[in-house]
């Protein structure tokens, strides 16, 4: 449809940030959602920490006032090591600590933020979406009509927008009595949205197993789909556990007593079928030893 080229910028400048931040703040909750904080200082906020090992891949614990704060390094060694920290609170709040003055807890062994790639996941994903719409408009509106002037343009762009919500449309044609005609062009659009929208499924498939979600393509067949469960099972525990293990490991040697663990549901499913192998081995057991007895 004939528009102005400037204000149709700015209108898809404005949607592509509304679809962005609407996939942020949808991946942001799951992950969220998808952690468990066990003994969790009173004065910590778990939405805090969270969004802090999201944004920086990592937070700062400082002994001497027992506050968690984003952190900058400063220095190296020769092995690459920081030779001190800065510590930095959202107020301003600025602290500059010695490497033993700090326990550095990461959410993964490069500190390399989430955000980032969740940032990438949903550029594209927001590409797919305009694509798929851009694709439908391009099927409704299969031709593209010459004018002369502006007034021309203006008059056309309105009938065809009552066409697309469903008016009847009365052209006039002040050149039609004189034998000429409207000059159109066909689009020769084609129908990709089925396509679009698998792609799409794809990639948000590989973003919600990146915190921890399991997901299956159940459009293929079951023997292919197991298999593919199985090994985007394994993705997103490993993809998740990268974040709780690295975490864990820092605040025991740090002399932490704070801890993270899954809360997915594919966590939950590993944890009740953990219990029922620990249970038949148990009444395995009993059954090859029926009279043994317990002191």
């Amino acid at each position: 449809m004939a528009t102005n080229t400037r204000q149709a910028r700015r209108d898809a400048e404005e949607k592509r940030k509304k679809y962005f931040d609407c996939y942020m703040a949808d991946f942001a909750s799951m992950f969220h959602n998808a952690v468990i904080v066990d003994e969790l200082p009173k004065d910590l906020p778990k939405r805090y920490l969270l969004k802090v090992l999201l944004q920086k891949g990592g937070i700062a614990y400082d002994k001497e006032t027992e506050l968690y704060l984003p952190f900058v390094k400063k220095g190296i060694d020769v092995y690459g090591l920081p030779l001190g920290y800065t510590l930095i609170g959202y107020n301003g709040y600025v602290l500059d600590r010695k490497p033993e003055d700090v326990v550095i807890l990461r959410a993964n062994d490069l500190q390399f933020p989430l955000e980032i790639y969740l940032e990438q996941q949903c550029n594209k994903l927001v590409d797919y979406d305009m694509a798929i719409e851009q694709n439908l408009e391009a099927i409704k509106t299969m031709t593209i009509a010459e004018v002369t002037d502006e007034s021309q343009l203006l008059s056309l762009a309105n009938e065809i927008q009552a066409k697309r919500v469903g008016a009847t449309v009365v052209v006039k044609n002040k050149n039609a009595m004189q034998g000429a005609e409207l000059k159109v062009n066909s689009t020769g659009a084609e129908y990709l949205v089925d396509k679009l929208r698998q792609d799409r499924k794809e990639c948000l498939n590989e973003t919600l197993s990146k915190i921890g979600i399991n997901v299956a393509n159940v459009d293929k067949r079951e023997r292919v789909q197991d298999a593919e469960i199985r090994a985007s099972q394994g993705y997103a525990l490993d993809s998740l556990n990268t974040l709780i293990d690295t975490f864990n490991y820092d605040a025991k040697i740090g002399g932490l007593k704070i801890r993270l663990r899954g809360n997915t549901s594919l966590y939950k499913q590993n944890m009740l079928d953990e219990e029922k192998k620990q249970l038949e081995n148990e009444n395995l057991k009993k059954e090859e030893n029926p009279n043994e007895t317990n002191d």
